[in-house]
């Protein structure tokens, strides 16, 4: 089936489009979002952090902290954030370097940082046997090794990612290499190459978080604000887009052909027109977008195409996935803008290996991986080798969204059973399973042996991942057994 350009989802094309109720149910009883009767507001940049690089040594700090920000007009909320009040800063590196990273604690209970989509010892991976408490300082440090791509940075402690997150705890990490300079595709951090993090979340009447009803919000927020304006200066624009939500899958659409150029892990061998992409948490996907002089856009998550793969009813409500959002304006640009010069057809070749010689199989039911829910004191999987391998994972529910991430990974999509799907060429550390569909991924990991401390695999809807839908894979040299050391 050759891909349908109308819905590019972020390497997932379903066979059948959304038509009919899938594109307009639920609409008039959606519930009005915070801010939606306000004017737009400026589109908040992260500040480009760069770090202290002496010779080939790139040093970082960041402080996890708490403090209140006005993300809805004339309403301060309590928040937490990275350096700030909010979120946090997008962090800049690039391939070759040494990281030598200091985080440190000042909220009033552990966390811990993951660095999602970086290959890394595990002892720098930031899983929940890494927290850290109070007052107290983690310093990991790595090498980057691996292609230029959009990565991000969130707390992973045991049982309250969501929560972390949710409260503000996220930002962006954009890996740089030698080879990503490609002819038209914009590069100027926050002129035209700009980090949209989109979150969601609902308010008390007072205007905090609601934190026992947050997981699936009336009200989304990017770069940490509501109803965000972006003033173009140039005639191109490159969005490193995050869907950085708990729970929530987004069908991103801009109500004009745009040009998809990378997805999780980097770039793709050839740029993708597409109409729409469908993203859920975690995922990343940069677009280009050309802008003409007096037309201004909206970025929007509309109605899941097919319902998600959802078929039963209930589900369809409780995950929402006929609901749409207006995320970013996009005003018109300058009469005077320059055109932009011809986009390369040509970006990175993709050279997935075309054979492994291990399969593991996953199954996704309930709040289960293999009949199991997350135990920090066992190993679940065993990797003593550095070739790669073949995930089978299965999503066993016919009534629930999930979707599936690696740490310290990339994989490739090798095929679908069960699923009117269809996946493109590209790397991703994180991907959807539609209900009872089985993806096949070709894993390449990271190969920094160490029996003392895993990585995790997990769903990243975060709740799911909170309630135990996450497993422990260990690195070890050929022979070697694993010895878990206790949590810190």
């Amino acid at each position: 089936m050759e891909m349908d350009r109308r819905t590019f989802f972020k390497g997932m094309v379903f066979a059948a489009a959304a038509t009919g109720v899938a594109a307009t149910a639920g609409c008039s009883s959606q519930p009005k979002p915070r801010g939606a009767d306000a004017d737009p507001r400026p589109l908040p940049i992260p500040p480009l952090e760069q770090g202290t690089l002496q010779g080939n040594v790139r040093r970082f700090e960041l402080t996890a902290q708490e403090g209140e920000y006005e993300i809805v007009p004339g309403t301060n909320t309590k928040t937490w954030g990275f350096n700030g009040p909010f979120l946090g800063p997008t962090l800049y590196m690039r391939r070759g370097e040494t990281i030598e990273m200091t985080v440190r604690n000042e909220l009033p209970e552990p966390t811990v940082v993951h660095w999602h989509g970086l290959h890394l010892p595990a002892t720098a991976d930031g899983g929940p046997a890494l927290m850290f408490g109070p007052g107290e300082t983690w310093s990991p440090t790595w090498t980057v090794d691996q292609p230029a791509a959009t990565c991000w940075y969130h707390p992973h402690p045991h049982e309250k990612s969501a929560l972390h997150a949710y409260r503000g705890l996220a930002g962006g990490l954009i890996i740089d290499d030698d080879d990503s300079a490609f002819s038209g595709l914009p590069n100027d951090y926050g002129v035209d190459d700009i980090p949209v993090i989109i979150k969601d979340a609902n308010f008390t009447d007072d205007g905090q978080f609601d934190e026992d009803n947050g997981w699936l919000g009336d009200t989304v927020l990017v770069n940490g604000i509501t109803k965000p304006r972006f003033e173009p200066t140039t005639q191109r624009l490159r969005l490193r887009v995050l869907n950085g939500t708990t729970m929530r899958y987004l069908h991103l659409t801009l109500g004009v052909p745009f040009t998809v150029v990378a997805t999780d892990q980097g770039f793709l061998e050839n740029p993708v027109e597409v109409d729409g992409v469908l993203l859920s948490s975690g995922e990343r996907v940069e677009i280009v977008v050309d802008l003409e002089p007096g037309k201004k856009l909206m970025l929007r998550s509309d109605a899941l195409p097919d319902d998600g793969g959802l078929t039963d009813k209930d589900a369809v409500e409780e995950f929402q996935v006929h609901r749409k959002f207006d995320l970013l304006e996009i005003a018109a640009p300058p009469e005077t803008v320059p055109a932009s010069p011809a986009l390369a057809s040509t970006l990175v070749p993709f050279d997935a290996p075309t054979s492994a010689t291990v399969t593991r199989e996953f199954r996704l039911n309930g709040m289960e991986i293999n009949e199991k829910t997350m135990d920090m004191s066992r190993v679940d999987e065993v990797i003593d080798h550095e070739g790669p391998e073949i995930w089978r994972v299965t999503n066993e529910n016919s009534a629930m969204l999930h979707n599936f991430h690696i740490h310290n990974a990339r994989f490739a999509v090798q095929g679908v059973e069960d699923g009117d799907v269809e996946f493109t060429s590209g790397w991703h550390d994180t991907i959807a399973v539609p209900p009872l569909a089985t993806v096949s991924l070709l894993v390449e990991f990271g190969y920094y042996p160490d029996p003392t401390t895993a990585y995790m695999y997990h769903c990243h809807m975060l709740n799911h991942e909170d309630k135990g839908m996450m497993g422990q894979f260990v690195v070890v040299k050929p022979g070697e057994k694993p010895a878990l050391a206790p949590p810190r």
